[in-house]
């Protein structure tokens, strides 16, 4: 105790440094801990089940590896007879399935809701380790008739009541709510609303449906992949095998297609730039603090020459110097706690870090931070001390005067890194504005997305079904036909919606060509009429041998300048040809940073769906969209009641950039936090300095020297610093922003004004940093500073 009240006493003295060491230093801190705490989250997803690192999920893998791997369930889907599970081997010890039906539609008290229902089994929640609030896990959903929901999703459907005992209605099935289940105590990869029973129906749709398995301890995924890659399947002409992947490498794998908003996609890359990022913080926060310590301990030179000459070991002063130390990072840390604390509805909503972590990691982290930052910051000036000798201590003579010492060095450091992070920060701006800006090749303004006739899972439909989908149709088609708000309209996906799955990639090639894997869709001809894309084409295609290509594919296949006219498909049953009709323009179906995808495109006719056209899209008369809701509202009220949800085609492509946007955001954020520590340490670092040239500017002042020149002189060191930290940031951040975008498919050009004005901006902060302090030191009266001296 008497240690940390000396430590305290010595900080005192020097009540300026301190105070801006330990801003400094919780600013850091603050940025470290936000990032680390994220980064832990997304690394930890679904290790709220205890026995996570046991759990497999099981994948689809094609005989020669002509198609993407598949998550896919291993249940008897296609009902052959005599099937054998391939998870029934003595490898695993339990197994669960579930069907994923995202846009599922149920009825409460007849008002009607989106929900994302799993249909599964009994097993799900013994394998799976969701917490259940409510409900005996081991009994629920033995009854067909039972369901399980969220306590999130209650909360919407029934506020503050107690959904147990409630019923819904699905697909005209009456359910008892048995269970709750909470939130679990790590992020997970699969989310849902409600659970049923399998037993509901005798069959389920065969897309986005999955299996999970639960080996026995000691079994790694090797030792079942090798069991099951000797067991093929036959699909038509083709061949597959089953493998496992685990569930703990499921969240980060973006190999594996995993079927359609199911599970959710972690990013490794963002997870690497991030925790460089709060490296490349820590090293400024301690840097600043380093160098700043280092001028107090000149400061506090005779003080420590005193210490030795009376006897202090080194043991001791290193223990004086740690626990000052300690002392400034346990302040630092408690601000920084308040930090984050007041800045977490900043973090959620403007920078999209949401951390699920719990109290022991947070413990655990500052403790580590605590104990140890203390530690590396007292070892270079208890060193340097060390290597001193008491004499020149006690003389007050201070060492390196006006030379590029490591104090320079420690400046030099931060500004290189603040220069990279203004450049990296400046051209992720740049490239997020040129893809919000781009053009995707159709029209993206005014077209509202609704739905009136959501997809099912019923595998049949009788006539009673076909006549209520029919009626909704025709009264909504003619709805819009009659109004003037509408300019035309179409249904099914827009165009960054195109289905990228098994299912739509094909093999196709021209007559005795190379097979090439394209993306198969059908489209209505209204599709091209709301979006405004041209097709190039005598007439339309009439049948489905007959197809469109857009640009990317008519290239891939072109020969010697010549368009494609036939094409032949690679199916289950062999070879079929296809007439090439027409082509469209480049239109944009994927992510900007991705290649766009070589499409072949067959029409549909509303008509022939046979029970739900798809999603409504409807491209709407400038300045009319208000109206055009209403009305769109006052037809669903109508024809299907319950909520009414709509969105924009400009607001989900919006959306799709929204990581690119948060990661602009975040570096914009970061790159000021560690500007204004710079700044902190310039200040600091330029204060001693100019302290110690008092006399010397006096002097100069007696001898005729102005204001000016003084200023110049003074200014130059720091301008040198600041030349040579440029000079070694600007090849590091084109490097790495060069090594970064090298798989983008489309960039902004890394222009030469993004290092000028990140050179300026540095410039000017330090200008405003350094010119307060240099202009009094230079209007001093010499008098007066030389007697001081």
């Amino acid at each position: 105790m008497k240690i940390i009240l000396l430590a305290i006493r010595s900080l005192m003295r020097f009540r300026l440094y301190t105070v801006i060491n330990v801003l400094g230093l919780a600013l850091s801190l603050a940025c470290v801990i936000i990032i680390s705490r994220y980064v832990y989250s997304e690394a930890t997803t679904d290790h709220f089940n205890k026995n996570h690192e046991r759990m497999y999920l099981s994948v689809r893998h094609w005989g020669k590896g002509e198609q993407k791997t598949l998550l896919c369930t291993t249940d008897n889907v296609l009902m052959k007879r005599d099937y054998v599970n391939p998870l029934d081997i003595p490898e695993i010890e339990q197994r669960t399935s579930f069907v994923s039906l995202g846009n599922a539609e149920i009825k409460v008290d007849e008002k009607r809701f989106k929900a994302h229902v799993l249909a599964t089994d009994t097993f799900f929640l013994q394998i799976l380790d969701f917490p259940v609030i409510e409900g005996s896990r081991s009994r629920l959903l033995t009854d067909p008739k039972e369901a399980v929901i969220t306590k999130r999703f209650a909360q919407k459907l029934f506020g503050e009541e107690s959904p147990i005992g409630k019923n819904f209605d699905y697909n005209g099935n009456i359910l008892t709510i048995k269970g709750i289940i909470g939130e679990p105590h790590t992020q997970s990869s699969l989310a849902f609303d409600l659970l049923i029973s399998k037993e509901l129906q005798w069959r389920w749709p065969p897309v986005n449906y999955f299996s999970v398995a639960l080996a026995f301890p000691g079994v790694d995924a090797r030792q079942i992949n090798e069991k099951l890659k000797t067991d093929f399947h036959k699909a038509g002409s083709k061949s597959f095998f089953f493998q496992v992947i685990p569930l703990d490498k499921l969240y980060m794998d973006k190999a594996i297609d995993k079927g359609q908003d199911t599970f959710r996609q972690g990013n490794a890359d963002s997870l690497k730039i991030l925790s460089f990022v709060a490296i490349l913080l820590l090293f400024i926060g301690l840097f600043n603090f380093i160098h700043i310590s280092s001028v107090v301990i000149i400061k506090r030179g005779r003080e420590l020459g005193m210490k030795k000459v009376f006897g202090a070991r080194p043991v001791q002063l290193f223990i004086q110097l740690y626990a000052e130390n300690l002392v400034l990072t346990a302040i630092a840390l408690f601000l920084s706690w308040m930090i984050i604390e007041i800045t977490q509805p900043m973090q959620i909503n403007q920078l999209g870090i949401i951390a699920t972590v719990g109290s022991s990691f947070n413990t655990v982290l500052t403790l580590i931070l605590l104990l140890g930052l203390p530690l590396i910051i007292t070892l270079y000036p208890f060193f340097n001390y060390s290597y001193r000798q008491t004499i020149r201590s006690l003389q007050g003579i201070t060492p390196g005067k006006n030379k590029m010492g490591t104090r320079s060095l420690f400046l030099v450091v931060q500004y290189v890194i603040t220069c990279c992070l203004i450049i990296s920060s400046l051209f992720f701006m740049k490239q997020l504005h040129f893809m919000l800006n781009a053009d995707l090749g159709y029209r993206t303004q005014d077209i509202i997305k609704a739905w009136f006739i959501r997809p099912s899972s019923k595998m049949t439909y009788g006539e009673e079904d076909q006549k209520r989908s029919d009626d909704i149709s025709f009264t909504v088609q003619e709805a819009l036909k009659a109004s003037p708000l509408f300019q035309t309209f179409s249904y099914g996906e827009s165009p960054y919606e195109l289905p990228d799955d098994q299912f739509n990639r094909i093999n196709m090639r021209i007559p005795g060509g190379e097979w090439q894997e394209v993306l198969q869709v059908k489209l209505y001809k209204s599709f091209f009429d709301v979006y405004e894309i041209p097709v190039s084409a005598d007439k339309f295609p009439q049948s489905e041998k007959e197809v469109l290509m857009n640009e990317t594919a008519r290239k891939l296949f072109s020969q010697n300048g010549q368009a494609p006219t036939e094409l032949e498909r690679d199916s289950y049953n062999g070879t079929e040809s296809f007439l090439v009709k027409g082509f469209t323009p480049e239109f944009q179906v994927v992510h900007l940073s991705q290649r766009n995808q070589p499409i072949v495109i067959t029409l549909k006719d509303v008509q022939d769906e046979l029970f739900w056209p798809g999603k409504l899209m409807a491209s709407i008369v400038p300045g009319r969209r208000q109206e055009a809701i209403q009305l769109l509202k006052g037809l669903h009220d109508k024809t299907i009641g319950g909520e009414f949800e709509y969105t924009f085609v400009e607001d989900e492509i919006s959306a799709m950039y929204e990581k690119d946007r948060l990661v602009a955001r975040i570096y914009t954020v970061f790159t000021l936090i560690s500007i204004l520590i710079s700044s902190m340490g310039l200040f600091s670092l330029s204060l001693f300095d100019i302290q110690q040239r008092y006399k010397e500017i006096a002097i100069r002042k007696v001898n005729g020297a102005t204001v000016g020149v003084i200023t110049n002189l003074l200014l130059r060191k720091y301008y040198r610093l600041l030349g040579l930290s440029f000079i070694i940031a600007t090849p590091l951040s084109w490097l790495a922003i060069t090594k970064y975008m090298e798989n983008f498919a489309n960039k902004a050009p890394l222009s030469w004004w993004i290092f000028a004005v990140a050179f300026l901006l540095t410039a000017s902060i330090s200008l405003i940093t350094l010119i307060w302090q240099i202009r009094k030191a230079a209007r001093t009266n010499p008098a007066k500073a030389i007697k001081t001296e």
